[in-house]
């Protein structure tokens, strides 16, 4: 766990193919649950996403996608982001398959709106029947200053981005709690930080609960 906060459990990594790791030593460092960067926007996919989907898989770490947002339609970026996943092919991994919006500032023109976080969530769900987790900071904040309580975000499972010793500026009207913690880059945030990597706590105690509310969050 971080060494800042008690009764979390420190063991999800999130990464994308520019993360040169090998799961096998991430699992041995004491990681069981690995988050993948799967789309952007409304065109880019991931190379690397499918096959370490399967390395795993194989070695029984949860595993789960996100997509990372930008100003297209979310008719579009839910198109991408499925069709990458291969999303009902094979409906055991699905079953299996935590997934995750990474609303933050895009890396390429507009950024994500409100309204079509709230839209993008509510067609994952009617095509997958599961809310996705929302991923972020300063655009999860200001739609939570900016929506409505009852809306389509408030049915989404928070993980919140906060490099500090403990969860700063936390949401409070459309969240109300955090289910994932990303504390640190592997620079910045409390220890530890030898692998380099986003690291992030679940707000539970063990890796069992995790694997038990997994991929529900």
């Amino acid at each position: 766990m971080p060494s800042t906060m008690n009764n979390v459990y420190d063991g999800v990594l999130d990464i994308n193919h520019d993360n040169d790791v090998v799961l096998a030593n991430l699992q041995a460092a004491g990681i069981t649950a690995v988050i993948h960067k799967a789309t952007e926007g409304a065109t880019w996919q991931d190379p690397l996403y499918e096959r370490r989907r399967y390395e795993a898989n194989a070695l029984g770490l949860l595993w789960g996608a996100y997509h990372f947002s930008s100003g297209r339609t979310p008719e579009e970026q839910v198109e991408n982001f499925l069709n990458t996943i291969q999303w009902g092919v094979h409906p055991e991994m699905d079953n299996a398959t935590l997934l995750a919006l990474d609303f933050e500032n895009s890396t390429s023109g507009a950024n994500m709106t409100t309204d079509d976080a709230c839209t993008f969530v509510e067609l994952i769900n009617q095509r997958t029947g599961r809310w996705p987790m929302v991923y972020g900071s300063n655009l999860v904040t200001q739609a939570d200053q900016g929506a409505l309580t009852n809306c389509a975000l408030s049915n989404c499972s928070l993980w919140y981005a906060s490099y500090n010793n403990q969860p700063q500026h936390l949401p409070s009207r459309v969240w109300t709690t955090w289910k994932l913690w990303q504390y640190t880059d592997g620079g910045d945030g409390p220890q530890p930080r030898y692998l380099k990597l986003d690291r992030s706590s679940w707000n539970g105690p063990d890796a069992g609960g995790l694997a038990g509310a997994w991929p529900n969050l």
